[in-house]
């Protein structure tokens, strides 16, 4: 029922016209932020209130959260609800646009830090550190780098939990990315799968100290549109391309590559867990490319989008819900490893994602395409 409510949206929203709209970062509130001064550009330092269960001292702090595409959306509202947490040290925002980043940052800060300060501004055990690294998972150069960086960041301590959230939909037309991949299973999986790969060492180390770290990605129920299994014959729909079915295959590589990291990291007893999950239908710029020019979107068309929209769509941090939850709302990281949630609750997922078979052949594959690999695993 979930995939045929969300495949229905889909089609309507593609009918009407009217882009997805996201309702984190209003434009109404865009004035009221200014841009961060040069010296804010690398790190903006915020306090949240030691109050809060995750920093109480019975709670050793954790270190460093990384979430890809931060800057809006989910991810957006999962920075900051593990912000809010005070359980880490350090968030990262890995973003394709390192000012949007920024921008995002000083939000938070006033978002965030404006309501929780309270009188902890001087404890040092209640600050969280929101650092911005540029992440273009359409390039591998960049994603490399990208790894590299975080791993100098976190040589001592690790890195506790990596939130693979940024993604692409319904691309209307094939486009490669900078290295000749399909964007959508370019960015949605291969980058993922290649940034991962680069930072496992942190992870373990991170896992070494603390007992445990954290990979959590975030998926779709439109794997479920992939009903034939992962196309090994044509991965990319340089044959055969669809909006639609490229985002399928995206959604099931996520959950394939989710279930096989799992399945790795518990024999190699490293203390890793990976989980995967279904944000939901959720309203944010994720629909970006169905987005006419303003010009073509009859009055008719916004009504009924704001009519689904509002009646149907989950919020970005309704929709961040289950994503926090798996990275910070379950003592034990090891006991979700290896499953699929939607709305906080672990799920079925569809046949094809539970192929051990298709889920080895993508993990070789994905090394082959971005000369990547997992040392041990």
């Amino acid at each position: 029922a979930s995939l045929r409510r969300a495949t229905i949206m889909h089609a309507t929203a593609a009918r009407v016209k009217h882009a997805s709209v996201c309702l984190a970062t209003p434009r109404r509130h865009a004035a009221r932020h200014r841009a961060p001064r040069r010296a804010e550009r690398r790190m903006i330092q915020m306090s949240t209130s030691s109050s809060s269960s995750s920093s109480s001292s019975s709670t050793p702090r954790k270190s460093i959260a990384v979430v890809s595409g931060a800057n809006t959306g989910i991810g957006y509202e999962t920075v900051k609800a593990l912000l809010s947490s005070g359980a880490y040290d350090e968030i990262i925002l890995a973003c394709r646009d390192e000012e949007k980043a920024l921008k995002a940052c000083a939000r938070l800060r006033a978002d965030v830090g404006g309501a929780s300060l309270g009188n902890t501004v001087d404890d040092e055990t209640s600050t969280t550190r929101l650092t911005c690294e540029r992440l273009d998972l359409g390039s591998l150069e960049s994603v490399r780098a990208c790894g590299d960086r975080l791993n100098a960041r976190a040589a001592d301590a690790g890195i506790d939990c990596l939130i693979l959230n940024a993604g692409v939909m319904a691309v209307p037309n094939f486009t490669p990315t900078a290295d000749g991949f399909e964007l959508q299973v370019g960015v949605c999986h291969l980058g993922h799968y290649a940034l991962t790969a680069r930072v496992m060492p942190a992870l373990e180390r991170a896992a070494a100290l603390r007992g445990e770290a954290r990979v959590v990605t975030v998926s779709s129920e439109a794997h479920r549109i992939a009903a034939k299994g992962v196309s090994r014959d044509d991965l990319f729909g340089e044959y055969a391309y669809s909006a639609w079915g490229q985002y399928g295959q995206a959604k099931l590589a996520n959950v394939l590559f989710a279930f096989e990291l799992a399945r790795r990291c518990a024999r190699k007893k490293n203390g890793v867990s990976s989980s995967v999950l279904h944000p939901g239908a959720v309203d944010t710029e994720l629909g970006r490319y169905l987005q006419p020019e303003d010009g073509d979107v009859k009055w008719w068309q916004k009504a009924l989008y704001d009519f689904i929209r509002t009646n149907f769509l989950k919020t970005p941090a309704q929709g961040a819900e289950t994503t926090v939850f798996l990275a910070n709302g379950v003592t034990d990281g090891a006991s979700t490893s290896g499953k699929y949630y939607a709305d906080c609750k672990e799920k079925t997922v569809a046949k094809p994602a539970l192929s051990e078979a298709d889920a080895a052949w993508l993990w070789e594959r994905s090394a082959e395409l971005t000369g990547e690999a997992f040392a041990e695993l």
